[in-house]
């Protein structure tokens, strides 16, 4: 095996020059055909790309130096209210002085449980601006995953959509959660939306509590503190950002993001997209609560001096409309998005019901979240040709460990199954699975990472950490493989499902259901969705002494409303005498999907009852 020994950047640098010359010809010498010591990939790149240097400063200062000359562009626009930089900044400063009244200092977690909304991002700039954790939460996890995610990180203080205040109020007082701040969809709404809007069926009614604040008030909490000394310097052992993911064992850990993570990425991206620029406006459908969506489609912008259009909740019925208007220029998403932005506007060119939709403004189409293959992305790059635009789908891979990006395949890398090439600083080996071993270009191994956005850590979880991290490399559990400086992706870690994007583990939804007092067993397995992609199938064998009524169906059902968030909840379920196994003994995941597959011809069955 060859090691080479670690250096510093500017060795690093001087190595990868080399590589470069000979990788492409200019000089003549052996190649090992290990992917991480020949670096195929930096033939992609210029020595001008090679010798950039990553900033070192705060997510925070970052964003507010890329605009320093610019105040008065606009960096958001929410429900047509257009929010420029410095507006952004002055409501960051206001809240940084409301939390420092409310005792939040450096090192400190403050969760934010929020869709996409300008004060999503006044809250996280602000935490970042004195060297506050933003720990960030999906608003549709259940009380006890809120519970349990603010205990293990003993959050401080609760920012949440109002919609998700009485999960939060049922569990404070078993937490360290002293106030929580509701912030309401119509809070940076325009007028005469802002006074509609309260009216409406779909807007939550809050009484004021005694451990609430409403946004605005507590932004007023702040008013004659002095801030200047609690505003943070860089620190690079620092963390700053935890994201919620499943982790290697599919059980949900606490991904630990500093600020040179999160603006290493936004560089990395500055390299290999070179249209990107000042002026555009992007469409912000993904969320905030992991990297893809609070980095690639907020920080990453922003910190460009592109536009965000936000949309807290996307209606894939209206996303035509939305690119029309505000004349879009780059999307980040999933593929669930594109798939359903080609339904819609097919759909309503079949009724007659759109005009005049051309794509033609289009710089940007970035597909991540899930791989797209199966003819899909010839699919998007042909329905994006047929409505007037110049570009092709780009993609990438990525996890949360290492922030949202990894590699980056532009519009000329086409191949299926292919995610790219590393980003500029940014390297990849294969290993065998059992070994270890470093394995040679095109032969089929766990992905492993090692550059400037892999986390720091788990949060305060050393076992799971020691398992992920080794000798500097993240241990993604994937599976692909290397051909050409190219990333293949092969398979996904263990038995996750990807629905709609986003990440789902069985063995959650296994727990949840074996906690019932008449489940034996329970084995989950991702089913065929014709717009999801895929949802999660439970298959349930029951106790000895207990058959199977409707009264048990319903308390199932209950429960993992009760403890899953939706993306979680089973599609379908099936009670079967038993399940499948392997010459181990362990319940075969494979086999449960051959079955589906042999059984239903991949459909997905709502629900299946009887034994």
């Amino acid at each position: 095996m060859i090691k080479i020994k670690n250096l510093t950047f500017d060795e690093e640098v001087l190595r990868n020059l080399y590589l470069r010359k000979l990788l492409i010809g200019e000089i003549q010498g052996p190649l090992t055909n290990l992917p991480s010591v020949d670096k195929e990939w930096l033939k992609y790149y210029s020595e001008e790309q090679i010798k950039s240097k990553l900033p070192k400063e705060t997510i925070s200062d970052y964003v507010e130096k890329g605009n320093l000359e610019y105040l008065d562009n606009y960096a958001i626009i929410y429900f047509d209210k257009k929010i420029t930089y410095r507006e952004l900044f002055q409501k960051r400063d206001e809240c940084v002085a409301s939390l420092i009244k409310n005792n939040i200092r450096q090192g400190d977690v403050v969760t934010i449980c929020m869709p996409g909304t300008p004060e999503t991002l006044v809250a996280f700039y602000a935490l970042n601006k004195i060297g506050a954790i933003a720990h960030m939460v999906h608003p549709l996890s259940s009380e006890n995953q809120i519970k349990d995610y603010v205990n293990k990180v003993d959050s401080k203080l609760f920012i949440t959509i109002d919609a998700s205040y009485e999960k939060v109020k049922n569990i404070c007082d078993q937490t360290n959660i002293k106030k929580i701040v509701t912030v309401a969809p119509y809070d940076s709404m325009p007028f005469p939306l802002n006074k509609i809007y309260p009216l409406t069926k779909t807007a939550t009614k809050l009484k004021e509590k005694k451990n609430m604040v409403r946004w605005k008030d507590f932004l007023k909490e702040g008013k004659d503190v002095n801030v200047s000394n609690y505003i943070a310097k860089y620190d690079e052992k620092r963390i700053s950002v935890l994201l919620q993911t499943g982790g290697t064992t599919g059980i949900s850990k606490c991904v630990a993001l500093t600020d040179y993570n999160f603006n290493s990425m936004v560089e990395q991206f500055k390299v290999n997209a070179r249209n990107f620029e000042r002026g555009d406006r992007m469409l912000t459908i993904m969320p905030p609560f992991h990297g893809f969506g609070l980095c690639s489609s907020m920080h990453l912008p922003l910190s460009y001096g592109v536009t965000i259009v936000l949309v807290p909740k996307i209606n894939i019925e209206q996303i035509d409309k939305l690119i029309m208007k505000y004349s879009i220029n780059d999307i980040i998403g999933v593929p669930t998005l594109f798939k359903g932005m080609k339904m819609t506007v097919n759909k309503k060119k079949k009724l007659g019901k759109i005009k005049n939709f051309n794509l033609s403004n289009l710089k940007y189409a970035v597909s991540g979240g899930s791989l797209v293959n199966n003819g899909f992305e010839k699919e998007i790059d042909d329905f994006i040709e047929n409505n007037g635009g110049n570009i092709k789908l780009s993609k990438g891979y990525g996890l949360s460990e290492a922030v949202a990006g990894v590699t980056f395949a532009d519009q000329t890398m086409k191949d299926e199954n292919s995610v790219g090439i590393p980003m500029i600083h940014t390297n990849i080996k294969i290993v065998d699975y059992c070994t270890g071993n470093e394995l040679e270009n095109n032969q089929i191994g766990e992905i492993c990472i090692k550059g400037p956005t892999v986390m720091k850590e788990y949060y305060k979880n050393l076992l799971e950490t020691q398992v992920a991290l080794r000798d500097g490399w993240l241990h993604t559990g994937d599976m692909g493989y290397i051909n050409a400086g190219q990333l293949y992706f092969s398979e996904r870690k263990g038995n996750m499902i990807i629905s709609s994007g986003v990440n789902v583990y069985p063995n959650e939804i296994e727990q949840v259901i074996e906690s019932h007092k008449a489940v034996a067993s329970c084995a989950v397995i991702g089913v065929k969705h014709p717009y999801k992609e895929e949802v999660p199938k439970a298959f349930i064998c029951l106790k000895d002494g207990y058959e199977l009524t409707d009264e048990i169906t319903r308390e199932i059902e209950s429960l993992c409303k009760k403890n899953l968030d939706r993306y979680s909840l089973p599609y379908s379920y099936e009670y079967k005498k038993e399940l499948p196994h392997t010459l181990l003994g362990k319940v075969s995941h494979a086999e449960l999907k051959k079955e589906e597959l042999n059984n239903n011809q991949g459909k997905v069955l709502k629900k299946i009852g009887g034994i």
